[in-house]
C-alpha cells in the first residue's frame, strides 16, 4: 500500500503552510549545512597537517618518555577532532530536496553517531532499539535527518545533570515509527499544546526547531507527536508512511 504525501513545498508543490516561520527554519538548516560542510573541509586541511608533524616528532622520540607520552594525547585528540569532522560530513552530505527511498535506520545511525561524536557530556547515555527488519521511507533522508537530529539534541539538553534518552525504530502496520524518549523533567503542561508552534520553546533558541520538524513530518504525509510526564520525561514519535513493497 503506497501512502500518498501531503501538499508541500519539499516536494515541490505551490500550497502554502501556515507555518511560514517554519519553512524559513528548514531553508536555514539547509543553508547550515552547506556552512557545515566548508567549515569541515577547513578544519580537515590544518589538521592533516598537525597529524603528520606529530607522526614525525613522535618517531624521533624514545617510546615510553614524557615528551613521546605527551605527543601521543595531542595525536589521540586529534584523531577525535578528525572523527567528528567526518561524522559531520557525513551528516551534512545529504542533500534536503534529494526525494527517494531510503533505510530509516541509516539515518537514525547517523544522527546518532554526529550526538556522540559532538557529546562533551558523559553523564548522558544514548541507547538505540532497533528493530530488525527494514524500514524504508519515501521522501528526503536531509530533512528527516534533521528531525531525527533535531530531537535527540532536544533530547540531549532535557537532561543537564545528566541521563538516558533512548531511539527506538519499529514497524507498526504500515508505518514506520521512530521514537526518542528521555528521563528529563519533562515538559511544562503550560507550552504543551502550543510546543509544535513557532517560537514556542522550552529552551534558549527561536523555538522553530519543533516546528519545523512538526512540518517536514506532515509533509512526508506522517506525523509528529509527543507525550510528557512531570519528573518522569517525555516522549517523541515520529510516524512516517512504509515505502512501496513495505508496506
Amino acid at each position: 500500500m503506497q501512502h500518498a504525501a501531503a501538499a508541500s513545498p519539499f516536494f515541490g508543490a505551490d500550497s502554502a503552510t501556515p507555518e511560514r516561520d517554519a519553512l524559513l527554519e528548514a531553508g536555514r538548516l539547509s543553508a547550515f549545512g552547506e556552512l557545515v560542510r566548508g567549515l569541515a573541509h577547513e578544519i580537515n586541511n590544518p589538521l592533516f597537517g598537525m597529524l603528520g608533524l606529530v607522526d614525525l616528532l613522535l618517531a624521533a622520540l624514545e617510546p615510553g618518555s614524557p615528551e613521546h607520552d605527551r605527543l601521543l594525547l595531542v595525536r589521540q585528540s586529534g584523531l577525535e577532532i578528525k572523527e567528528i569532522t567526518h561524522a559531520l560530513l557525513r551528516f551534512a552530505r545529504a542533500e534536503p530536496n534529494d526525494i527517494g527511498t531510503f533505510s530509516l535506520h541509516r539515518i537514525a545511525e547517523e544522527a546518532v553517531e554526529l550526538v556522540r561524536c559532538t557529546n562533551a557530556d558523559k553523564n548522558f547515555e544514548l541507547r538505540e532499539d532497533y528493530c530488525r527488519g527494514p524500514l524504508h521511507v519515501h521522501g528526503s533522508p536531509g530533512r528527516l535527518g534533521q528531525i531525527l537530529l533535531s530531537l535527540l539534541v532536544n533530547a540531549q539538553q532535557a537532561l543537564p545533570a545528566g541521563g538516558t534518552a533512548t531511539i527506538r525504530l519499529e514497524r507498526e502496520g504500515d508505518w514506520a515509527v521512530t521514537s526518542i524518549t528521555d528521563t528529563g523533567d519533562g515538559i511544562d503542561p503550560s507550552i504543551r499544546k502550543h510546543l509544535f508552534e513557532p517560537f514556542t520553546t522550552t529552551k534558549d533558541g527561536t523555538g522553530l526547531g519543533l516546528a519545523a520538524s512538526f512540518e517536514i513530518a506532515r509533509a512526508h504525509g506522517g506525523d509528529l507527536s509527543f507525550v510528557s510526564s512531570l519528573g518522569t520525561g517525555s516522549t517523541f514519535v515520529l510516524k512516517l508512511p512504509l515505502a512501496g513493497d513495505e508496506s
